[in-house]
């Protein structure tokens, strides 16, 4: 990638369409709006309708374009964004064109790149637009949303000046050792440095509810066989995907839907039923579903009110329950009762239902409902988020930092010093202030081509 050419794309899907839109971006930009356009002198960002001409003069499409300047832009450079009707073989015919101009088809990410060296976003600014495409729940959105705008960046930002500020203090007993500076005070430093320290552990914290908007929440449907666990999961998929019958074992291997809850995207598991099994394959299917508790997050134990409680068919998921991440369904309440209660989880919350009438679902997805919540920070202006780069990044800044208290109440302020660079390098990153091109190949690699 030259930072110097101009480069083109698509920044809708190719297929038949209404419309379609390209993008470029470079010093290409003024001649291709003068001669392919026919507009010599266009008004920034003002709709122009105009005809694209190839050059052989051919009439390519009636189309409307915007014309950005440089620095006013997504990408910073002078830019135009095309809107074609959306037959393949005029965006081809476009794309050719261009390319006979001297344009180069973008790579992957490319325009937000452009953005980033060029100053317009930061590094989680960067980030944050892959995140808003591939968003999957309102609370996803919300969280990129916020990226997008520099909340993270902002925070990350405010870290490093106070780390400058201490930085600076420090060093003046060093470079100057022989003027007359103030004796140093040792506790008010330590003092910056647990302040600081504890925003970024605050920071951390979000780690995990950035695993959740990334990936989804993982929520198994687990318990006996024959317990209404595929009944439950039809109705989270709106459909019938699996096959619901008396015979204990129909249900052998997982399977899975999403759909969205409390504003989260939530992956549905339906697992196969914890017993003795009659032949391999059931038991194989036990296997399966203990090996998928050991990543679930959430579980939906579903129980059978009318048959007696077998301890030997419940043990092994316990160690992955608990009334943080458990609801209990006693299913088939409409039925006769059997006189023996099962006693074990006895801290989890337990909703009666009929998952045929879908009598008390309501209750159930309301405490479902409750429990996803509680693994959500507080609504307020100073949320952000962070992924798992963030994390890594300020994890190495938070272990640098108390290193660097320590060697300062040690009385090394050497020492001390050169852990303050190792985090301010670590804060760096995830803004993008240090020049690392491995690490931005591997971010934009992974966005789409035409942003």
């Amino acid at each position: 990638m030259s930072a110097g050419d101009t480069v083109v794309a698509t920044a809708t899907p190719f297929g038949e369409s209404a419309l379609a839109v390209l993008r470029i971006s470079g010093s290409l930009c003024e001649t291709i709006v003068g001669e392919a356009l026919g507009v010599p002198y266009p008004t920034p960002r003002h709709a122009h309708l105009s005809i694209y001409t190839d050059l052989l003069g051919n009439t390519l499409d009636e189309i409307i374009f915007l014309y950005f300047t440089k620095g006013k832009s997504y990408t910073g450079e002078v830019s135009i964004e095309i809107s074609s009707h959306g037959n393949p073989l005029i965006t081809k015919k476009i794309l050719d064109d261009l390319v006979a101009r001297g344009c180069r088809l973008a790579e992957p990410g490319e325009f937000t790149r452009r953005a980033f060296l060029s100053g317009r976003i930061d590094m989680t600014q960067a980030e944050s637009v892959a995140a808003l495409i591939r968003a999957k729940s309102d609370r996803a959105l919300v969280a990129a949303q916020r990226q997008l705008r520099g909340a993270l960046g902002e925070k990350i930002v405010q870290i490093q000046s106070d780390l400058v500020g201490l930085r600076a203090r420090l060093e003046a007993y060093v470079d100057f050792p022989e003027e007359d500076l103030p004796t140093e005070n040792q506790s008010q430093s330590v003092e910056i440095f647990n302040h600081i320290i504890e925003k970024i552990k605050c920071l951390r914290r979000s780690a995990s509810y950035g695993r959740i908007l990334n990936s989804g929440i993982k929520c198994l449907i687990v318990g006996r066989a024959n317990a209404g666990k595929s009944t439950l999961f039809n109705w989270f998929c709106g459909e019938d995907r699996a096959i619901v019958s008396d015979t204990p074992g129909t249900t052998r291997d997982y399977l899975s839907c999403r759909t969205e809850i409390a504003a989260f995207e939530v992956e549905i598991i339906d697992t196969a039923g914890i017993r003795e099994g009659e032949s391999t394959i059931e038991k194989i299917g036990m296997e399966k579903t203990l090996s998928l508790a050991e990543t679930a997050d959430y579980f939906i134990y579903v129980l059978d009110s009318t048959l007696p409680y077998h301890p030997h068919e419940h043990t092994a998921l316990f160690e992955f329950l608990n009334s943080q991440n458990s609801v209990l369904i006693q299913n088939k309440s409409d039925l006769p009762d059997s006189t023996e209660k099962p006693d074990f989880l006895s801290d989890c919350q337990r909703i009666l239902t009929s998952l045929q009438s879908q009598k008390g679902f309501d209750e159930f997805l309301e405490l479902f409902s409750k429990m996803l919540n509680s693994s959500a920070p507080p609504c307020n202006d100073d949320n952000v988020v962070i992924n798992s780069r963030h994390d890594a990044c300020l994890q190495v800044s938070e272990n640098s930092l108390e290193e660097a208290r320590s060697r300062l109440q040690q009385g090394s302020i050497e020492l001390s010093l050169h852990d303050i660079c190792r985090a301010l390098d670590s804060l760096g990153e995830i803004v993008g202030s240090t020049d690392n091109e491995t690490m931005l190949d591997e971010l934009f690699q992974n966005f789409c081509i035409g942003k």
